[in-house]
């Protein structure tokens, strides 16, 4: 059994997702004017998600041939608060997986550094505050310092513990990706960022925004950027949509595109064929777990009736709304809750490779 203590949440800020250029980036000085987010902001948007991850496969030795590296950045001189926020980091790297096997049918996987669980294996890494604030400085600092930034057989996609512009969620391009713990798509916006770093949307696509983004959505990167080629267009309404990439199959993602179509002309902006991407055979993928069932508890312990191949969440109610965890991925139908009130309201939720089950408030017994 293991559990992780989170407390509270700080303000959740809707800040519009963007991509600049590294070259249109100035580099500034890092300033906490903006609160960043914790653990448990992140995990509201992978709840949303819910029902579209899917579990990181194996592909050959985990570190051999091109890889994306996940890397979690802090500031120096500042608390690392990656153990606070492994568990959603890991949960959001399922959703990466998910956005690109769904999206092909389970017939590409993302090529993480991984272990021999298939556990993608995550670097941390401290950068001066002063270079926390945009891509090119992370970027030139660490290439410059460590010898492993300058792979070119690496995409390194960073989640940066720090204050960003307002103006911007994340930046991608060149094989590097970033999103901020300033904004709210910490946990969420890095796939589409990674999805920049892969070389999306090329400014010749048919929807083409002319700011790397597309416009006939709805998917992971078409959205409204101010771009000179937008018009209003939605192909894609069903719900769940914004978790999968390319609405048409037309733009920058497709495994078989149509014969003849511009994606097919141009294989070199279709993403699908990605080196940081593996070919792989098709798979089932797991749907949502059910709700736990039989969550009771008393002023020691609160109980549940487990399924197979199920982890659980467990989870208390504070009186500003927010959620304090008491645990996180137990592999158990009970777990001791010494010194909770009893008028405090306690919950349990299901959590596999797929996602979030509902919450289940515990019963006094």
């Amino acid at each position: 059994m293991a559990g992780r203590l989170w407390v509270g949440a700080s303000a959740v800020l809707a800040l519009a997702v963007g991509f600049l250029s590294p070259s249109s980036v100035a580099a500034a000085v890092a300033q906490d004017s903006t609160v960043r987010q914790s653990p448990l902001d992140a995990d509201y948007y992978l709840a949303d998600a819910s029902g579209h991850w899917a579990p990181p496969r194996c592909v050959g030795d985990g570190s051999a041939g091109p890889r994306v590296q996940p890397v979690f950045v802090y500031r120096k001189g500042f608390r690392n608060r990656f153990p606070q926020f492994e568990t959603v980091l890991r949960r959001s790297l399922a959703l990466s997986t998910g956005i690109v096997e769904r999206s092909s049918g389970t017939r590409r996987t993302v090529r993480w550094v991984h272990d021999a669980a298939c556990r993608p294996k995550i670097w941390t890494v401290a950068v001066p505050a002063a270079k926390t604030y945009d891509l090119v400085s992370i970027r030139r600092y660490l290439t410059k310092r460590q010898p492993r930034f300058r792979a070119t057989n690496r995409v390194f996609t960073l989640w940066v513990d720090a204050t960003t512009s307002p103006n911007w969620s994340g930046l991608g391009g060149d094989r590097w990706s970033a999103t901020w713990s300033s904004s709210w798509g910490f946990v969420w916006v890095d796939t589409h960022e990674m999805i920049h770093a892969l070389g999306a949307v090329s400014s010749a696509a048919p929807h083409a925004t002319g700011k790397a983004h597309c416009y006939d959505g709805y998917d992971v990167m078409c959205y409204r950027d101010g771009g000179p080629g937008w018009r209003k267009v939605v192909r894609c309404a069903w719900p769940g949509a914004q978790y999968r990439l390319d609405c048409g199959d037309d733009d920058y993602f497709a495994v078989n595109p149509r014969r003849g179509s511009w994606l097919a002309r141009n294989p070199a902006a279709n993403v699908a064929n990605s080196r940081f991407l593996a070919v792989v055979a098709p798979r089932a993928l797991p749907s949502e777990p059910p709700a736990p069932s039989s969550v009771v508890r008393n002023e020691v312990l609160v109980t549940w009736q487990m399924q197979p191949g199920v982890r659980y969440d467990v989870g208390v109610r504070d009186p500003d709304g927010s959620v304090t965890w008491l645990g996180q991925d137990l592999n158990a139908g009970v777990l001791a809750i010494g010194g909770i009130d009893p008028t405090t309201r306690v919950f349990v939720r299901a959590v596999n490779d797929a996602g979030y089950s509902s919450r289940v408030r515990a019963a006094f017994a």
